[in-house]
């Protein structure tokens, strides 16, 4: 027979198993809060409520939207690392959630371990897009001024770190140029300074730009995806025309607490990626220049970490100060 001690905790595990499992049967009780870490209106914001009203359908419980937003989304990643394991608190996690991982110094949690990720939702394309006044009329004549002279083509983007920063730092090493970042407080700070004519040319999603595309004050030079935007059929991509080593995997995906009951997350899986395939859901996320795309819980966790590793990479490559 087994020591006292050694049942003990056996009995203990045990209950704990019934009582998790008691609760994922129940779930959801109540309603649900759902984080993402930038500012209302933005791409993250969109997408959160796009899945997150089909989300609230399925589960019978309403969604509550929050804006937590700060330090590259890390705000919202922190809350949610923070939160009680019961599947009740989720956050809307982008690239910027795997830039936070390699940027800063002494987050105060860890980005893979303190997290029960549960599936992508989008891809996300990013754009170079310059003013209709611009003196660029194609990508070709950008980066032939910018290997002409560093420094001189200037370009800004969402804020230090951010995806759209880090793709401009990885295109401009592909292409031998050298390019002077302009940081922003956000996609809307660097369109206003685009319109402005204050810089050369943003790296930005769609959600951002198609509406001054499609107003004729802007013009997309190109795309950072492998295949052209259905949408803007005339926008080449940059492996057509300048470089085929810019492959920067932007994405979104939604995640909750370490030590969520299993059965919780595997429920949220299932509904997450049925939601991202319903034909109503692909047409508006595509609207907003995303590429509706689902993973397992595990192929989530595997992209997480393994983007740590690359963006250290670039960021040591492009003498980037980590915060």
């Amino acid at each position: 027979m087994a020591p006292v001690g050694t049942r003990l905790i056996a009995g203990a595990i045990f209950a704990a198993g019934l009582i998790a499992g008691a609760h994922a049967a129940d779930y959801p009780a109540k309603p649900i809060h759902l984080l993402q870490g930038f500012a209302p209106g933005g791409n993250a914001d969109i997408i959160s409520r796009i899945v997150g009203d089909e989300l609230q359908k399925a589960l019978g419980q309403p969604i509550i939207y929050e804006s937590r937003a700060g330090a590259g989304g890390n705000l919202a990643s922190e809350a949610i690392a923070n939160s009680e394991p019961d599947g009740y608190s989720l956050v809307l996690l982008t690239t910027g959630h795997s830039i936070g991982g390699a940027l800063y110094k002494s987050l105060k949690f860890d980005p893979v371990k303190d997290f029960s990720f549960i599936s992508t939702t989008t891809e996300i394309p990013f754009f170079f897009v310059v003013n209709a006044k611009s003196r660029f009329q194609t990508i070709q004549e950008l980066v032939q001024a910018a290997k002409a002279k560093p420094d001189a083509v200037t370009f800004g983007s969402a804020g230090v770190g951010t995806g759209q920063h880090l793709t401009g730092e990885v295109f401009a090493s592909a292409v031998g140029a050298k390019l002077l970042h302009i940081p922003f407080r956000g996609d809307s700070a660097a369109v206003t300074a685009l319109l402005s004519n204050d810089i050369d040319f943003i790296i930005a999603p769609g959600t951002a730009i198609f509406g001054n595309i499609q107003g004729g004050t802007f013009r997309a030079l190109a795309i950072s995806s492998k295949e052209r935007w259905p949408a803007q059929p005339s926008v080449p991509t940059l492996a057509e025309t300048v470089t085929k080593d810019v492959d920067v995997p932007a994405w979104s995906g939604l995640a909750t607490t370490r030590g969520v009951p299993r059965p919780i997350v595997e429920r949220l899986n299932t509904e997450v990626r049925r939601i991202v395939a319903l034909p109503n859901v692909v047409k508006r996320l595509r609207e907003i220049g995303n590429v509706p795309h689902s993973s397992t819980p595990a192929e989530m966790t595997e992209l997480v970490s393994s983007q740590i590793v690359r963006w250290n990479g670039v960021i040591d490559k492009a003498n980037i100060p980590r915060q």
